[in-house]
């Protein structure tokens, strides 16, 4: 199980990643050409929480009982706040998650309580934007983006 969901979530990023690419994209382009908000707009976003929650719920798990990272950490706190590896996957990692996947959360339920098209695309271009330029950060931080997870 401990194998089988540590290269599930690091391979997943990779699915979270792309619908996040299209996502903006499409933000974009509807945004700046001034285009409606049409159904694949609307699928786009949710394909992107659908994805981006069930990898929390996979790092969840990983988190709470099967990583020796975290289980480590959380043995002697303290030390583990000194070690640059232990501290990402402690705190670094899991806070930059939640608050990237609240963003797209945020994204997705305000743009779709805006009345125009334009102002729903520029809310999903913004909040995406924000969001991927925190997983991207905090991936690429420890090398991680396009590497296997330790």
């Amino acid at each position: 199980m401990d194998t089988f969901l540590i290269t599930f979530h690091s391979y997943n990023r990779f699915f979270v990643l792309a619908a996040l690419v299209f996502l903006l994209f499409r933000a974009y382009s509807g945004w700046l050409g001034r285009k409606p908000f049409e159904n694949i707009d609307d699928k786009a976003s949710l394909v992107l929480m659908i994805l981006s929650d069930v990898q929390l719920l996979a790092g969840l798990v990983l988190y709470a009982f099967l990583s020796t990272w975290t289980q480590t950490a959380f043995a002697n706190f303290g030390a583990a706040m000194k070690d640059p590896m232990l501290r990402y996957f402690a705190v670094e990692h899991i806070a930059a998650m939640l608050l990237a996947i609240g963003l797209i959360h945020a994204g997705r339920f305000i743009s779709k309580k805006a009345q125009s098209p334009e102002r729903k695309h520029k809310i999903l271009a913004v909040y995406t934007t924000i969001a991927l330029l925190i997983i991207v950060g905090t991936l690429a931080q420890k090398g991680l983006l396009f590497g296997r997870l330790p």
